[in-house]
């Protein structure tokens, strides 16, 4: 499912099917989607990075429709990921909107910034516990560490590494220089 949206100038999210929800988490079923990553220190150049991306910073000069949401991807000894759904050039946001599938990874054009890089997301089962505020180290771990407990209380497993420090995706919603506090959504994958 993708969610709607009101006009071209809205942003596209990557396909999903909620499968089931509750007061505390739900789980949605990714498809598998195009993405630009990069491994990043600090988030204001890995904003920079990927919307030149999607910018045309690439080698066709390709503009593409923005996304939502930005994904930080947490791993044990500090690596961090930022990556963005690649779904419609700029232009065709209603179709994609509207259901159309995402353009294959090996059709989009390759990132001009060599520290960016394109590759594939989805394909999983996720839980998802939405959170107000900053993403920090300690509201980030607080929220896993509830969203864990969460699933063990409905009998799932992870498929992330179960423990303090283990790896997490935070997505994060609202205009990338936006001030203040936004919507938040921390992911664990859930074994099948």
């Amino acid at each position: 499912m993708m969610l709607p949206n009101s006009n071209e100038a809205d942003p596209i999210f990557p396909p999903y099917t909620v499968v089931s929800k509750n007061a505390d988490y739900a789980l949605r079923l990714y498809e598998v989607y195009p993405v630009v990553e990069m491994d990043y220190a600090r988030r204001e150049e890995g904003y920079a990075a990927l919307g030149s991306y999607f910018d045309g910073a690439n080698a066709g000069g390709q503009r593409f429709a923005y996304s939502q949401p930005v994904v930080m991807e947490y791993h044990p000894g500090g690596r961090k990921v930022m990556q963005m759904y690649v779904g419609a050039p700029r232009g065709q946001e209603a179709a994609a909107a509207a259901g159309a599938k995402p353009p294959p990874v090996s059709s989009l054009p390759a990132p001009s910034d060599a520290g960016v890089r394109l590759n594939v997301s989805g394909g999983e089962l996720v839980a998802v516990a939405q959170f107000d505020g900053f993403i920090t180290p300690t509201s980030a771990e607080a929220v896993r560490k509830r969203l864990a407990a969460c699933l063990a209380r409905d009998g799932l497993k992870t498929a992330d590494t179960d423990g303090e420090g283990g790896r997490f995706r935070c997505s994060q919603y609202g205009a990338v220089y936006q001030l203040g506090p936004r919507l938040n959504e921390l992911l664990l994958r859930v074994k099948l």
